[in-house]
């Protein structure tokens, strides 16, 4: 049996469970609450010392780091070839945008995300110059998906969907979040600027519903929660 350690509000967690749904492979779920320190906890800590999510378990053997898990599970259930390719060309065109993910897409948005809405409800340290400074760098971040990644081909590798779609999508997709924050610009109007990457982000969720919506919705839930609370802040202060 395949164990999926996750927690919903994770991006990579979205990302290998939509893999693994819209595969209907058969792969246990297992809920590990970040929020309330699940992932830090002696039971979690001695099944994985690194205390992340994702983490993939089969009987001895463990696997964390969503992009080894996802290339893990492409490779050996089966998935159809455009998720993780065969072809060594392909499949290496597919491990770039995996390696520019954890320095780029990864660090930026969950950066920002953090300092300007995760880290205050969390009431953990927070700095607002982080925030600009992550804010700048996904700026960059984005114009390289549009002038690079997506500059000749509907999705990161080229015609078909691949693993690092999923990334980079429940990634950028976490920035819902930035709709409540108490400065700053919504998701709408970073992403006003990108076409492309907008367009991109619809057609890999299409690509993966229903499953796309249905992992993603307590995100959006927190999302909306979120705005709510912004606008009755804002009508208080009227």
């Amino acid at each position: 049996m395949t164990t999926l350690y996750i927690d919903m509000m994770s991006q990579p967690s979205r990302a290998c469970v939509i893999f693994c749904r819209v595969n209907n492979l058969n792969v246990e779920e297992k809920v590990v609450n970040i929020a309330k320190g699940s992932n830090r906890s002696d039971e979690y800590r001695q099944m994985n010392p690194l205390g992340k999510l994702p983490c993939l378990q089969e009987s001895n053997f463990i696997l964390p780091e969503s992009a080894s898990i996802l290339r893990y599970i492409a490779t050996t259930k089966g998935t159809p070839d455009h998720w993780y390719p065969r072809d060594p060309q392909q499949c290496a065109r597919v491990n770039s945008a995996l390696d520019w993910y954890h320095g780029n897409v990864r660090l930026h948005a969950a950066g920002l995300s953090w300092h300007r809405v995760i880290g205050k409800n969390m009431k953990q340290p927070v700095s607002e110059g982080r925030a600009k400074a992550h804010m700048t760098g996904l700026q960059t971040t984005l114009q390289t998906l549009e002038q690079y990644w997506l500059a000749h081909s509907p999705f990161l590798a080229g015609s078909d969907i691949s693993v690092a779609d999923l990334l980079y999508c429940c990634e950028l997709d976490q920035l819902c979040l930035l709709d409540g924050a108490e400065q700053g610009p919504t998701m709408t109007e970073l992403f006003k600027p990108f076409p492309k990457t907008q367009k991109w982000m619809i057609r890999v969720a299409e690509s993966t519903d229903p499953h796309w919506t249905t992992v993603s919705s307590f995100l959006h839930k927190v999302a909306q929660r979120g705005k709510e609370r912004k606008l009755k802040a804002t009508q208080a202060k009227l």
